[in-house]
This record gives structure tokens, C-alpha cells and sequence, in this order.
């Protein structure tokens, strides 16, 4: 992650929750800073990696750092929501036909792809829910839809399951929206 994107997250989260800011404890000790109660949660989300292996690197314990995932998503859903995990508004939608226009594409709001990600740390007891013949090995299954900015404006995690992208999109909350008439209206 780019160093002023981390820093301006940083600095959201720290005005959104006081729970990054540094505090005092009974013996006049600074506790944990705001920078390692996200790099945390960062790290967690990032790479998947346990609580209790942070306390090596980052020097926060186990409890912490749950607690720091939770004040982080919390945050960063309190502070950004509005402008970025919405659906797109028609200012948005006018946005992404005139760059569909623009590569050759009219009436086109963005790429639909459906990745499989090697899920390495799957429980055992849930392979067979999650391992198909395309890899072989347990997956996930995540169906994005992205602008030539890469702005995703959707986001759908297959179920557990037969889980190909045929499945996938048919479980989609887009497709549903599609064809209850709640989407996006495009006009060409």
C-alpha cells in the first residue's frame, strides 16, 4: 500500500474512534500506537495472518489485535462508506459510460470478472465445500465489477458450495438487482 494512502487512512481512523489514539496507563507507560493497532488490522486483512502472530512483529498481543480489526473495519466503514461502499449514483453512472465511450464500449459500466483465490489456510473440515475441479485446491470466489479506474463498485464472495463462476453469478446480488429492475438504470 502507498505510504500517504496508509498515512491518510491512519489519520481518518484516529478522528473517526479514540480508540487509535495513544493512551496512558496507571504507571505513566504510553500504551500501543496508532500505528500498530492498524498495521494490525492491516495485516490481518492483507495477508490472513492469526492475532496471535503479530505479537512477534508488532509487539501487540493476541486480544489487542482482534480488538484493533474490529475498531478498524468499524472505522473505516464509519469514515468512507459514503463515498466509497455505495452503490454508484448517477453522477457515477454517467462517470463510467463516458469512460465505456471512450475505449469503445458505449453502454458498457464496467468489467465483470470472477477471480479464484487459493484459499491456503481453509479448515479441513471445509475442502470439500470449497474445492472444485478447476483447481483442485480450496478457493474462493470473488465476482468484482471495476472501472478502468479500478473503482470496484461490486462486490460478491461465492458461497460455500458447487462454486464455479456459473454458480457464483447465479447466488449474485447484482444479477438479482438485474432482473428485479433495482439496478443501475443505464440510458442509451
Amino acid at each position: 500500500m502507498d505510504i500517504e494512502l496508509f498515512e491518510r487512512i491512519l489519520q481518518a481512523v484516529k478522528s473517526y474512534d479514540d480508540y487509535f489514539t495513544p493512551k496512558i496507563d496507571a504507571t505513566g507507560k504510553e500504551g500501543l500506537s496508532p500505528l500498530q493497532k492498524m498495521t494490525a488490522a492491516v495485516r490481518m486483512l492483507a495477508y490472513g495472518c492469526p492475532a496471535d502472530l503479530l505479537d512477534e512483529y508488532i509487539q501487540i498481543g493476541e486480544s489487542t489485535a482482534i480488538e484493533s480489526l474490529i475498531h478498524f473495519c468499524d472505522a473505516v466503514i464509519g469514515v468512507f462508506e459514503e463515498r466509497y461502499l455505495r452503490r454508484p449514483t448517477s453522477i457515477d453512472i454517467a462517470m463510467l459510460l463516458q469512460e465505456g465511450e471512450e475505449r469503445g464500449f458505449p453502454g458498457m459500466l464496467g468489467s465483470l470478472d470472477c477471480m479464484h483465490w487459493h484459499w491456503k489456510n481453509c479448515p479441513t473440515a471445509w475442502h470439500g465445500t470449497h474445492t472444485n475441479g478447476f483447481k483442485g485446491v480450496p478457493t474462493l470466489i470473488l465476482e468484482i465489477v471495476a472501472s478502468k479506474s479500478l473503482w470496484i463498485w461490486h462486490a460478491f464472495f461465492g458461497m460455500a458450495g458447487t462454486n464455479n463462476d456459473i454458480t457464483v453469478l447465479d447466488r449474485s446480488p447484482l444479477f438479482d438487482d438485474l432482473i428485479n429492475g433495482v439496478a443501475p438504470h443505464v440510458i442509451s
